[in-house]
């Protein structure tokens, strides 16, 4: 009797002992679970958060880039490319605004509800612990008994069946929480798997698209002639100076080659008569006629020449001689007109 006794108390000894030893492994892997998948709640809220934020400055670029595109109309294809482009980045963000919500959905929620598991699992936890410190109790009370008055049968089988109902709470709580905890365990790893593939698929979805979209805006871009442009753009700059430039280039050629056919050839400017160089030097030409009429002429001698030369140097010579006479005659006359003007200028 006494050997049976001294093994039920070392069994029961042991089996606290693990269910103390098992019951704060347990509660130690759930308080890590809690932080951890709280951290992981917080980054991933954050992450959600930062990309609604970036959808958010994704529009406000669209609509920059509109308000660009509707000022540029001297650059046609600026204007279209810029037109183009907004239109694919609000086509992007629309696909961010699905992006969010799904990873407010798929990812955020599930790890915002790990955290009430985990409190309910604590608070099992406690229960749990609850019955084993009942057990504990009960078994230094019986000590206490039996060291104290060991003939005292009675209070020691109440104490001793005190103990074993104690126990019987304390083993169906432990199994319990023993499942309670593999449950949560094997939900938390299907759990974690399926919401990282959630979390992958959203960002795989929204990637695919975006890259889409951008590859549109990139071959948009591709579109864009800045040459023209800027030919555009020089053109509406100076319109009306272009066409005057034209209009007093035609102008100036056609009167220019109006005065070519009018005249031919630039004729030399008369002399008026009052001007300077219409009234003659008096002095002069009264000394020149003076000169002229007191002038002789000489009589060359011919020379004697054989056959035709004789012949031809005497016709030359009747031809000098009447080039002489008409001379003197032409000075005779002009002296005498000279003459006539002076005596009435007297």
């Amino acid at each position: 009797m006494p050997t049976e006794i001294m093994s039920t108390k070392r069994s029961t000894g042991a089996e606290m002992r693990r269910r103390e030893t098992q019951s704060k492994v347990i509660q130690d892997r759930i308080t890590a679970t809690e932080t951890h998948l709280g951290q992981l709640c917080d980054v991933t809220s954050s992450y959600t958060r930062k990309t609604a934020r970036l959808r958010d400055k994704g529009d406000m670029m669209a609509k920059q880039l509109m308000e660009f595109a509707e000022m540029e109309k001297w650059n046609p294809t600026m204007t279209q490319g810029m037109i183009r482009f907004a239109e694919n980045l609000s086509a992007v963000q629309d696909h961010r605004e699905a992006q969010v919500k799904r990873l407010e959905g798929k990812v955020v929620s599930p790890l915002v509800n790990y955290g009430l598991l985990c409190k309910q699992t604590k608070n099992d936890l406690r229960s749990a612990f609850t019955a084993s410190d009942k057990e504990m109790n009960q078994k230094k009370k019986l000590e206490t008994l039996k060291s104290k008055s060991p003939n005292d049968r009675q209070k020691i089988t109440q104490l001793e069946s005190e103990l074993q109902r104690a126990s019987l709470d304390a083993s169906r709580s432990s199994k319990a929480l023993e499942q309670q905890v593999d449950s949560f365990e094997s939900k938390k790893l299907v759990d974690m798997k399926k919401i990282m593939r959630e979390f992958v698929t959203v960002e795989m979805h929204f990637h695919a698209k975006a890259l889409e979209l951008y590859t549109q805006c990139f071959q948009t871009l591709n579109d864009i002639d800045p040459e023209a442009d800027l030919e555009e753009f020089r053109k509406q700059l100076r319109p009306d100076g272009s066409i005057r430039s034209d209009i007093a280039r035609s102008a100036s050629q056609a009167s220019l080659e109006s005065r070519s056919n009018s005249d031919p050839g630039t004729p030399r400017a008369l002399p008026r008569p009052g001007s300077h160089q219409a009234t003659p030097n008096l002095t002069n030409h009264s000394t020149q006629g003076s000169a002229a009429t007191n002038r002789r002429k000489i009589p060359v001698p011919p020379i004697p020449t054989i056959g035709d030369d004789d012949s031809e140097e005497e016709d030359e010579d009747d031809d000098d001689d009447d080039d002489d006479d008409d001379y003197d005659s032409e000075e005779d006359d002009y002296t005498e007109t000279v003459t006539e003007k002076s005596t009435r200028r007297r």
